[in-house]
């Protein structure tokens, strides 16, 4: 859901409904009388569940943005351009894969892989958590060594701003032919790679090794399908 955070009010969103016409227009355009929209309009009054299903037919408007701010349809570039002053952003989506050298060509990120889809963010939701949106990408996580935090098939959005490694916390990490989420955890002497299942075992990757390892990004939501 996003909303229009400077058309806050009814009055305000019926008045940018209007798009211009003069009251008598629109009221003879709504089937309703001038007193009813001025009423309307100085938030005298608020119009009924039927009315406002009028309004919004008659301008071809959301029913639910009209009386709540809140859009709850997909939006479309033309919706997004006229009513909502929210940028939505389209970040990548990566999956555990190989490239080919066509694909290598495309774009490095994630092994070279080019992005098998986009996936949309409102860029107020990165903001509010102090994040770069054009540094969010999303890997599709497979397998179940990081369950139940991180299932199979879940969308892991990442972080690739290069920040020190925050103790405990969750990163994609890229090492020789490998591309795999792991726990960070800081030792004296390096890091512990731990996973949540049982049956494998955390290894530890020396100080002198850290080159080795490429530090893609760490996972600051997790994208889950609801079965």
């Amino acid at each position: 859901m996003i909303k229009n955070k400077n058309i806050e009010t009814f009055k305000d969103r019926l008045h940018f409904s209007m798009q211009g016409l003069s009251v008598s227009a629109f009221a003879k355009k709504c089937n309703m009388s001038e007193t009813v929209i001025r009423d309307y309009l100085s938030g005298k009054t608020h119009p009924s569940l039927s009315r406002l299903q009028v309004i919004a037919d008659k301008c071809g408007i959301s029913y639910n943005w009209l009386a709540t701010g809140y859009k709850l349809e997909i939006l479309g570039q033309k919706d997004d351009d006229d009513v909502y002053n929210e940028n939505i952003h389209r970040i990548p989506v990566y999956k555990k894969q190989l490239p080919t050298k066509e694909e290598a060509k495309t774009q490095r990120l994630i092994r070279e892989t080019p992005p098998v889809m986009n996936y949309p963010i409102v860029e107020g939701w990165a903001e509010h958590r102090g994040l770069d949106i054009k540094k969010l990408i999303i890997y599709w996580a497979k397998g179940d060594l990081m369950s139940p935090e991180i299932k199979n098939n879940n969308g892991v959005v990442v972080n690739t701003e290069k920040n020190e490694i925050v103790d405990g916390a969750i990163y994609l990490i890229e090492f020789e032919d490998l591309t795999f989420l792991r726990k960070i955890h800081l030792t004296m002497n390096g890091w512990a790679l731990v996973c949540n299942n049982n049956n494998s075992a955390a290894f530890t990757v020396d100080k002198k090794d850290f080159h080795k390892y490429n530090i893609v990004g760490r996972a600051v939501l997790i994208v889950q399908d609801i079965n």
